[in-house]
């Protein structure tokens, strides 16, 4: 059986709808005695993508195109994709692991949530552009999954009025910001919906829930207060939006890690505020002894660029240096 804690999660967070898994597994519950590191062993890496990166129609700066040929490259190299609740549940020790050992696992995100993750639309160019969620409902064909669960996750920014300012100051201005999907593609169960703050103290915003109102780095959000207004306060309102099914993770603005919030905040109010993981942009493959408030990802455009750079990223973490 599950644990008593992890069954009664499941029992307060079931909306009657199996799309909504906030935590969906069918792997094995945990044996308690089985619980030894040689068995636990895993290397899995967490990929970032951004749907407002989408210039022209090439690999290098459009990140739906990259999206779509990555998941065509790990389903041919017999990558299967755990979703990000069952990653968090065997990192937590909630489940067993030997069912994933040796297999070749990847988990997907996307962070700052514009339309485009949700939407189609078309680029500057006028040429067409599918949205992340209908890219990863065609990829089952190509990429198989663990278990059930979403296939990736939507990281996304909860104050209406900083992506109003945001989609003029970083967007086109075409009111692409918006929250009004998050309901509908939470309960579809393909792209998960999660915490990326209140406003990312995004350096553009005249205003941000930081006491100095220090802006364009989320390494000042390192008091008490501070994590209130950026964690708490978003994670009512995605709540709100999408009727409870959030999932219960937060994803650091810019990938920046405050230690306070690593160290302090989250092992002490995590319980309380509903968030059970949380994600950086480190640049690494999640292992046994990764920190659970400190799990990191690789992010296109950065980490990796084109098809030829995945391939050599892939082959860096198959060999284990990565």
């Amino acid at each position: 059986m599950l644990t008593s804690k992890l069954a009664h999660w499941f029992a307060r967070r079931k909306h009657g709808n199996a799309a909504d898994a906030r935590l969906q597994t069918d792997a094995l519950p945990v044996d308690p005695q089985a619980a030894s590191v040689p068995e636990r062993s895993f290397s899995i890496p967490v990929l970032c993508y951004h749907s407002w990166a989408m210039s022209g129609n090439a690999y290098e700066g459009n990140d739906h195109v990259a999206l779509e040929s990555d998941l065509k490259t790990l389903g041919r190299r017999g990558y299967q994709i755990l979703p990000i609740p069952t990653l968090v549940a065997l990192l937590r020790g909630e489940i067993d692991a030997r069912p994933f050992t040796g297999s070749k696992l990847v988990s997907l995100s996307c962070d700052d949530a514009r339309d485009f993750d949700y939407y189609p639309t078309v680029n500057d160019t006028m040429d067409p552009v599918p949205g992340f969620h209908e890219i990863l409902e065609r990829s089952r064909q190509w990429c198989d999954q663990t278990c059930a669960g979403p296939r990736a996750v939507s990281f996304v920014i909860a104050s209406p009025e900083a992506r109003r300012i945001l989609d003029h100051t970083c967007g086109r201005g075409r009111d692409e910001w918006r929250d009004s999907w998050w309901l509908e593609c939470a309960e579809k169960g393909t792209l998960g919906i999660a915490n990326h703050g209140w406003d990312h103290v995004h350096d553009t915003l005249p205003a941000v829930r930081q006491r100095e109102n220090k802006k364009g780095s989320f390494f000042e959000i390192d008091t008490f207060g501070d994590a209130e207004g950026q964690i708490v306060d978003a994670q009512r309102y995605i709540d709100g939006c999408t009727g409870s099914r959030s999932l219960p993770l937060f994803g650091y603005p810019y990938g920046h890690v405050p230690a306070y919030l690593r160290d302090e905040y989250f092992p002490n109010e995590a319980a309380r505020i509903g968030i059970r993981a949380a994600f950086g942009t480190g640049g690494a493959s999640v292992r046994p002894d990764t920190c659970i408030w400190d799990i990191p990802r690789f992010v296109c455009g950065w980490h990796w660029k084109g098809a030829d750079g995945f391939e050599d990223l892939l082959d860096a973490i198959e060999r284990g240096e990565r």
